[in-house]
């Protein structure tokens, strides 16, 4: 008598994965893969693998920044409240830190918007709704402590640090940082290529009128949506 058929061995999601892993080793080395890479322009890099690092390219902040609106003072100037200042300049966020022809003294302040570079003897930022002003003078009614609502020159990064590794995905937030070191192309990975093959004589395709006992291929469009929202380049093979 012929023996029993064995029942065929159900793998885990995890053997499933190693065998195709195993299969997609047809496709070359992964050094090989790892250096299949294009450029791109910065708009059509999200959702891309990174094939370079990123950089600094100068200091972040490279002045230090105002990060309210308000006045810029020294902080030793604000012991005893209300303290009355003489506004000597008003700064205006993009002027160029050399452009700014003062420094501040004991008893003086200047008016500072957010983002704009703080002048020299500064040492904080009173924020606008703690003041108030007549003319060429500002009262203060808090306090500061010194370094509050300014950003350090090199705070953020240094010329030089990583801002973004090697192999990253890149998200919106990876694309403003490459932004800001004035990359307008990055280097990335070619998307992998990932075909699609759905079987079953029950299956016709989206655009046939499925008979009694027939259904339409959906397995197919919703793996082909996996790979593209994964980074890959789905192609749907015939049924």
């Amino acid at each position: 008598m012929a023996a029993a058929p064995e029942n065929p061995k159900i793998l885990s999601f995890e053997e499933a994965r190693d065998v195709v892993e195993d299969h997609a080793a047809l496709l070359g080395s992964r050094t090989e893969v790892s250096k299949r890479l294009e450029e791109v322009d910065l708009l059509r890099a999200p959702g891309r693998v990174l094939g370079e690092p990123i950089t600094a390219d100068r200091d972040f902040p490279p002045f230090p920044r105002a990060t309210r609106d308000g006045y810029a003072v020294r902080a030793a100037d604000l012991k005893q409240l209300p303290a009355t200042l003489d506004v000597i300049a008003e700064i205006k966020a993009g002027v160029a830190r050399e452009q700014i022809p003062i420094e501040l003294r004991s008893g003086q302040a200047a008016a500072i918007m957010t983002g704009a570079p703080a002048p020299s003897g500064a040492d904080a930022v009173v924020m606008v709704e703690y003041t108030s002003r007549q003319g060429d003078r500002v009262q203060i009614t808090k306090g500061v402590r010194g370094g509050e609502n300014i950003v350090p020159v090199g705070a953020e990064a240094r010329r030089g640090d990583l801002m973004v590794p090697l192999g990253a995905r890149l998200d919106q937030a990876a694309i403003a940082v490459a932004a800001s070191v004035g990359k307008s192309e990055l280097l990335v990975h070619v998307r992998p290529r990932v075909a699609v093959l759905a079987t079953g004589d029950e299956l016709v395709d989206t655009t046939v009128q499925p008979g009694p006992t027939q259904i339409r291929n959906s397995n197919s469009y919703s793996l082909a949506a996996q790979i593209q929202t994964s980074g890959g380049e789905p192609i749907l093979l015939p049924i």
